[in-house]
């Protein structure tokens, strides 16, 4: 594909990713207040959960959810900062995660004040402070490390990209698992921390041009588009 081509159809599958992640959020909280649909699993989740806890399975899902914990997200997120702009010499790279890291925080947040659901009661194995809907931690891994993945995946050939892509992918899925897995999120407020952390991620990647990492790219290469249509049919 022509580069152009290429970064419109990327675009086109942001757009797309943050309409679905909209919906997705819409849509659970809907089943939540309903009590049916994804929300039919939170209870059986939760309680599969307590019953087949052990102390070596409660230890390795402890470290698993710290991916998703603030300073552990932040941490990283400095990390990986300098390492790509070492490489790279971007400095959008700091804006872009910056973006992304504290939006998703916000965002987060707020939906839980507006919603105020309490968390699952059958034996929290970790410490979980606050509302419950939508799972910030799951949110923060699946933004998080999505951003990652693209600021790392720069420049690269297409085979590490994926790679990045998929581990990013499964660790925000296995994040999400240890929230549900350790009593302190229900099924349903995981699935919406996820589609709100991807979400939010596209978002930004839309803002930023995907690969171009450079704020307003998406209008630039439409004119750029628009001009030279305009100069080949002229």
């Amino acid at each position: 594909l022509h580069p152009a081509e290429a970064t419109g159809l990327l675009l086109s599958a942001a757009v797309a990713a943050v309409v679905v992640g909209a919906t997705t959020v819409g849509v659970v909280l809907a089943m939540v207040r309903a009590s049916e649909g994804l929300a039919d699993l939170d209870l059986s989740a939760a309680r599969f959960g307590a019953r087949h806890a052990s102390e070596l399975s409660t230890g390795v899902l402890r470290r698993l959810t710290e991916l998703g914990d603030t300073p552990v997200v932040v941490a990283l997120g400095l990390v990986v900062a300098l390492v790509e702009y070492r490489r790279m010499a971007n400095r959008a790279i700091i804006g872009f995660l910056v973006l992304v890291l504290g939006g998703q925080v916000a965002i987060t947040n707020l939906i839980k004040e507006l919603v105020e659901r309490a968390r699952p009661d059958l034996g929290q194995l970790a410490g979980a402070a606050g509302h419950s809907f939508p799972s910030g931690h799951s949110a923060a891994a699946a933004a998080a490390l999505a951003a990652f993945a693209l600021v790392m995946g720069r420049g690269r050939p297409l085979p590490a990209k994926a790679v990045l892509a998929g581990m990013a992918t499964g660790g925000a899925v296995a994040v999400a698992a240890s929230r549900v897995l350790l009593g302190v999120h229900w099924v349903t407020d995981v699935v919406a921390g996820l589609a709100l952390g991807w979400g939010w991620f596209a978002l930004c990647s839309i803002a930023f041009g995907g690969r171009f990492l450079h704020f307003g790219s998406p209008v630039e290469v439409a004119q750029h588009e628009v001009e030279a249509e305009a100069h080949a049919t002229g």
